[in-house]
C-alpha cells in the first residue's frame, strides 16, 4: 500500500484493519486524513517512490509506441532523465501500437493482451 501511494505521488494517511479496535483505527485514520488534506501534506519519496518511478519510467520509455498517453505525460513532466539504447524494441512496439489501432485486430485481441503480458510469469510459476 505504501509503495502504491509513493509511486502515485499520494500521501498515505494510514491503513485501518479489524485486527484490534477497528473503530479506534478508523478514527485515527480519519484524523490523519483531515490533517493531510488541510495541510496539503506530501511526504518525501522513499525507496518505494523513487524506485517505482524509475521502473515505470523505463518501461514507459521502452513501450512508448504502445503506451502513447503515458509516454506523452512522462515527456511533458520531464520524467525521462536518462539515455536509452533499445531502439529496436521501441520500434517494434510502435508497430504493435499502430496495429492495435485496427478495429478488426482489436476485436480479435479482445482482452488477450493481459494474457500475453502474464505468459512469461505463468511459465516460471509452472516450473516451480
Amino acid at each position: 500500500m505504501e509503495s502504491r501511494a509513493q509511486v502515485g505521488g499520494n500521501a498515505l494517511a494510514g491503513i485501518a484493519t479489524n485486527q484490534s479496535n477497528p473503530d479506534g483505527e478508523i478514527d485515527k485514520l480519519a484524523e490523519t486524513l483531515c490533517y493531510v488534506i488541510a495541510e496539503q501534506y506530501l511526504p518525501p519519496r522513499n525507496f518505494y517512490g523513487v524506485g517505482g518511478m524509475k521502473i515505470f519510467r523505463d518501461l514507459i520509455w521502452q513501450m512508448q509506441g504502445l503506451m502513447r498517453e503515458d509516454h506523452k505525460f512522462y515527456k511533458e513532466h520531464d520524467f525521462y532523465d536518462f539515455p536509452q539504447k533499445k531502439k529496436g524494441t521501441m520500434l517494434a512496439l510502435y508497430l504493435v501500437g499502430a496495429l492495435m489501432k485496427n478495429p478488426e485486430l482489436q476485436k480479435k485481441m479482445n482482452g488477450k493482451m493481459s494474457d500475453g503480458m502474464l505468459m512469461p510469469y505463468k511459465k516460471v510459476l509452472k516450473e516451480k
